[in-house]
């Protein structure tokens, strides 16, 4: 099993997440545990760059849709995904995760889709 671990960044009010690493149980609580601090300090427009993650399990895939909901339903924020594996592709439109949120072929198309919602 590989270490997990996510770097995050700002621009313009976007927080970028980029996660590397298996996203599976251990990973997803590190995963949910960063934004839901962030979330906590009232950032609620993301950018999930999964570039660095080519496989989620189904634990990980659920934490990944708890907090999608945690900020667009319960705080009316916005997040789009990028970097996407064909694998982890496949699984988010299985799981219904991309109807929640647009995915972009990269963080810079996904950044400026969060900006133009926030507007």
């Amino acid at each position: 099993m590989s270490d997990f671990n996510v770097d995050i960044s700002t621009v313009d009010n976007v927080v970028v997440v980029k996660t590397h690493g298996y996203l599976d149980d251990a990973g997803g609580q590190v995963f949910r545990q960063k934004c839901v601090d962030l979330i906590d300090k009232g950032n609620v427009y993301f950018v999930f760059d999964l570039q660095g993650t080519p496989v989620i399990n189904s634990t990980g895939l659920s934490m990944l849709l708890d907090i999608m909901v945690q900020i667009i339903d319960y705080n009316e924020g916005e997040v789009a995904v990028c970097g996407l594996s064909k694998l982890t592709q496949t699984a988010l439109q299985m799981t219904g995760v991309l109807t929640l949120c647009e995915s972009y072929p990269t963080e810079e198309e996904a950044i400026a889709a969060v900006k133009e919602a926030m507007a």
